[in-house]
């Protein structure tokens, strides 16, 4: 139905509700009445009220029950419609009878706003059908905003003028697509600011600075300057006063429950009834009995702190709000740490925290991609050799749970699936036959057998273990059943939580050998808090029955290793003796982190993180892309090429998804920019269902070295051409020299004559000093193809070149050869050595403390290392170098005149530029980061140049000839440079064309390298 038919639909059902209710036939006081016009309504956005996949109805209360509620004080009455997709909420709609004015009220207002504002809803809406009321849900509710704050509001004969309007927001395709998101969220720059995340982590994080300063105050023969023990307390205390408010909002526990304890004394009634009813009626580890817990004293009116933003009139309402968002806010609060300074308690980030400024979780629909990707459905409903129950799914750094709580969502519903397939063996796990209500019996099956995790942070693993115990109550849609599902039973998060362990999942007890001396500083083991996977307290029978986990999940930490160098020196140097991929240890912790996943996979197994693309071409990437390539792991990559998938963040990510079956063939998917991520991610298919949606590639196609995937059908071509050989294999890029300090050894000339140099250095305008006692430097200043070799900057330069080898110049040396130079150095010695580490000794002070390249004096091609594209000069003078801030130099086994004239005109080709533009790190502006290790793997097509002389001839003749003409451009009249211009543009065609020669490209190939040409102007660069 398009809308012009929706439109004509909805007019004639204003039509009717307005003749039947002239005609006196409607009950205006009936709510049920008032959800018939609406289901109706609704149904003309393609809304199915009857399907509770897309829309949930709360059951109508009577008016008994409505006055129970009102005498409690509850406010806990859900919207009539949740508006979701799966077990996602995405919005409400609340159904009010005639009798409550919408225009005025501002309960109901508040009421709708404070339900949309938990689940992060752009919006949400209120209608008795007469009128329909749209609140903006992107600030934070408060109960006095007047009832025109925020909203849209429309009468039923205003419904027509504004279906544009209405379509937007209801019909079901615009949901689904983030018409929503689009209308309310994009363009919302205060919204990071105003989420319930946010609000509520900072509310958690202020209340926890409290209580562990009150405990702190109240024990401190107990507690002493012992942070871990406080954080684990005050930890345990917030998350034990979470969950019984989320029982009480899922109906499981009395409403006001926790308020009652706060009239009568909050502190023992509360931990008497943790140690007692609580624990009899959940147990597990969320109420396991701490002794130490029972001895703290605790002030009572420190609750009063925390409990008013837990219950009306505050805006979070716990019977919506996700265990998702849960674990969001838990993530977000758990970035800083409780420290103790002079008996005072401060919080502060933890150390991989602190460039961040805090933790950001892993949006809903990232995750949820991940774990479909990972775990495909078909595979796990065509199990034959063992069910779904065996099935082992570990996340090794699970953090508060992000990923485990949306693991076991889609878990429970492949359980359904799976178990419709075999009824008489799994219906003991659902409320009846038909298999739609999981009972206690079977949410715990999934977690006890499948369900896996570790954290190197106890305060994150203790949230990770409430996460997973909420999901157990998590009943609500079915309250009618809760006798029957086992909610009201003994003990029913007995042991949920045990597979979720603290400890470092890079480090394992054999620390202790490899580096003994950690033993004697107590507090680095502690922290570093060894893990050994295949022991007691690891996970030692996932490993005997099954040689390792099935799928490994997750958002491995982005901190670089280099960061606990100082913290963890011995975790730093573990890390680089043990992982094959971090030898250097100047990586970020997700490499390791990718090694050891694929470690504990068994030999079926399979992982799903999403990562930084960098390790796709940097050098400190490359053993890793080595690991993973060398076996053939890729399955699929989904690269986002937005830069905000994080809040608040700039991140270049993508989905990596390994198999250790090694496949023949990988999948690949690019997001563009622009694009809804999520609504792009929800559209898109497995590659198993849809492979049209791919780009499919031989696993052959990548390998260690550094790759881009920006476009599929150069990656293929690539792909061939590489067989050809690398640059890195023909010739050998070297950085220039590195001097002792820049500012006083780089001169800016201004005149050189008669053996002297007059210019300017950072320290001093206007010094004077002899020629020979320093060397021409050239630098990356506005440079392009054939640019001279001619300079004005120098550089002092204390060493005699002889036959390609360096001899230093003592300073005593130098002060008699150079006198004007030696007075300069002596003058500023302080200054230099304040600065720079010199050498000791006060003849040698004034070298440099690195010699590099000194020797290279001979016939060269000169490339800038950052610019716009691939640059290539030619110098043959033996008195220069090259700064080594932004300057390379290619040397050549062959240092003639035609060999460096060619091989620079191919590296000034197109066919060049765009292999090299495809590996390089891309910077601002335009600009590339043309290091050694982009250039090296760009292919070279080493046989054909040493097989064809001809052509080689041909390019170094063409080459000279650009240069030569470009030296008479730079020099000429507008009019001769117009003439000028177009015989540059004949030439470098010829070489573009000599370059696809001698690479031997197809004719119909050629096409697609022009297309991408080159990423500047051969013209206008020399203007």
């Amino acid at each position: 139905m398009d809308s012009l038919n929706r439109k004509k639909k909805l007019a004639d059902l204003i039509g009717s509700y307005i003749s039947f209710k002239n005609d006196g036939k409607l009950d205006l006081t009936s709510e049920e009445t008032i959800r018939n016009w609406l289901n109706d309504f609704l149904n003309i956005f393609n809304r199915d009220t009857k399907d509770t996949s897309q829309i949930l109805q709360e059951k109508i209360l009577s008016q008994e029950e409505k006055k129970k509620l009102e005498e409690i004080g509850s406010q806990n009455n859900r919207p009539d419609y949740t508006f979701k997709i799966a077990k996602q909420k995405l919005t409400f709609l609340d159904a009010k009878d005639i009798s409550v004015n919408l225009y005025t009220d501002k309960s109901s207002a508040f009421q709708i706003k404070s339900y949309g504002w938990s689940i992060m809803a752009p919006c949400a809406f209120i209608s008795n059908f007469e009128e329909f009321v749209i609140y903006d849900c992107t600030y934070m509710p408060d109960k006095d905003h007047p009832a025109n704050f925020g909203r849209k509001y429309f009468k039923i004969n205003e419904y027509l003028d504004n279906f544009e309007e209405l379509e937007n927001h209801l019909l079901k395709e615009n949901i689904y697509n983030g018409k929503l998101k689009e209308l309310y969220i994009s363009n919302n720059t205060k919204l990071s600011n105003e989420t319930p995340d946010i609000k509520f982590a900072g509310l958690l994080s202020n209340f926890r600075l409290d209580l562990a300063n009150d405990i702190l105050v109240n024990n401190q023969e107990l507690i002493g300057d012992n942070t871990e023990v406080l954080s684990y307390i005050v930890q345990v205390i917030i998350n034990r006063i979470l969950f019984v408010r989320v029982c009480e909002a899922r109906k499981i526990e009395e409403e006001g429950y926790l308020l009652e304890f706060k009239k009568k004394g909050f502190r023992d009634l509360f931990k008497k009834t943790s140690y007692f009813d609580f624990y009899e009626h959940y147990d597990g580890p969320l109420f396991e009995r701490i002794k130490l817990l029972q001895d703290i004293k605790i002030s009572n009116t420190i609750f009063d702190k925390l409990l008013p933003y837990l219950y009306y009139p505050s805006p979070y309402r716990f019977d919506v709000i996700p265990t998702k968002l849960l674990s969001d806010i838990y993530e977000i609060f758990l970035s800083k740490k409780i420290t103790i300074t002079d008996g005072i308690c401060k919080d502060q980030f933890k150390s991989e925290y602190i460039k961040t400024k805090g933790a950001v979780s892993t949006p809903q629909y990232i995750v949820q991609d991940i774990i479909k990707r990972t775990i495909k459905e078909d595979d796990i409903l065509n199990l034959k050799d063992r069910t779904i129950l065996d099935i082992k799914v570990l996340d090794i750094a699970c953090g508060s749970g992000v990923f485990l709580i949306e693991l076991y969502d889609y878990l429970e519903d492949l359980l359904k699936k799976y178990g419709k397939r075999n009824i008489s063996e799994y219906k003991k796990y659902f409320l009846d036959d038909t298999l739609e209500i999981i009972n206690l019996k079977g949410k715990k099956a999934i977690i006890d057998n499948c369900i896996f995790g570790v954290d190197i942070d106890p305060e994150a693993v203790e949230v990770a273990k409430m996460a997973l115990s909420l999901k157990m109550i998590d009943s609500i849609d079915n309250l009618d059943c809760y006798n029957e599902i086992g909610i009201f039973g003994e003990k029913i998060l007995n042991g949920i939580g045990e597979n979720i362990r603290c400890g470092n999942s890079l480090v394992e007890n054999n620390i202790k050998d490899l580096f003994p001396n950690i033993e004697k500083n107590q507090e680095e083991l502690i922290k570093t808090n060894p893990f050994d996977w295949k022991s007691k307290e690891g996970f030692i029978d996932v490993f005997q029955s099954k040689g390792g986990f099935d799928y490994i999940i997750g958002n491995p930490p982005y901190v670089e290793v280099k960061n606990y160098n100082t913290d963890l020196p011995y975790m730093h140097q573990y890390i680089k003796s043990i992982f094959l991929s971090s030898p250097n240890g100047k990586v970020d912790l997700a490499i390791p982190f990718i090694e050891r996943g694929i470690n504990l996979l068994n030999k079926n197994g399979r992982l799903g993180f999403i990562v930084q693309k960098r390790f796709f071409k940097t050098e400190y990437g490359k053993k890793i892309r080595e690991i993973i390539t060398r076996s053939n792991y890729v399955s699929s990559i989904i690269d986002f090429e937005t830069t905000s998938i994080f809040k608040d963040r700039m991140t270049y990510v993508a989905v990596l998804i390994l198999d250790k079956i090694a496949p023949n063939d990988f999948y690949y998917r690019k997001i563009l920019d622009g694009k809804d991520v999520e609504v792009e991610l929800r559209k898109i298919s497995l590659p198993e269902k849809k492979i049209e949606e791919y780009i499919k590639l031989p696993s052959s196609s990548i390998s260690g070295n550094p790759r881009s995937f920006d476009d599929h059908q150069l990656l293929r071509i690539k792909t061939d051409f590489i067989k050809l050989g690398t640059f890195g294999d023909f010739a050998k890029i070297k950085v220039g020299i590195q001097v002792l300090r820049d500012k006083a050894y780089h001169i800016k000339a201004k005149i050189v004559k008669d053996g002297f140099i007059i210019g300017d250095t950072h320290l001093e305008k206007g010094i004077k000093i002899e020629e020979e006692a320093c060397r021409g430097l050239i630098c990356n200043e506005n440079y392009y193809p054939y640019h001279s070799d001619k300079t004005d900057t120098y550089v002092i330069f204390p060493y005699d070149i002889n036959d390609g080898e360096s001899k230093e110049i003592l300073f005593n040396d130098f002060g008699k050869r150079y006198p004007l130079a030696y007075a300069y150095l002596l003058k500023n010695k302080t200054i230099i050595k304040n600065n720079v580490e010199t050498h000791d000794d006060d003849q040698k002070w004034h070298l440099f403390t690195r010699v590099q390249n000194h020797g290279a004096t001979y016939n060269k091609i000169l490339i800038p290392m950052t610019s716009l594209d691939t640059f290539a000069s030619v110098s043959f003078s033996d008195n220069i170098y090259c700064d080594n801030a932004n300057m390379y130099f290619i040397e050549l086994k062959s240092k003639g005149k035609e060999d460096l004239y060619s091989v620079s005109a191919i590296i000034n080709s197109t066919i060049f530029s765009v292999f090299a533009r495809s590996i390089a790190n891309p910077q601002s502006n335009g600009y590339f980061k043309f290091n050694k290790q982009f250039l090296d793997p760009v292919p070279f097509p080493i046989d054909n140049y040493n097989n064809n002389p001809e052509i080689v001839k041909s390019l170094a003749k063409i080459s000279m000839e650009i240069e030569e003409t470009q030296n008479k451009f730079i020099l000429s009249s507008p009019s001769q440079k117009r003439i000028l211009g177009n015989i540059l543009l004949d030439k470098w065609k010829e070489l573009d064309n000599l370059a696809y020669k001698i690479y031997g490209v197809k004719e119909e190939d050629i096409d697609f390298f022009n297309s991408y040409g080159r990423n500047f102007d051969r013209i206008n660069i020399l203007n």
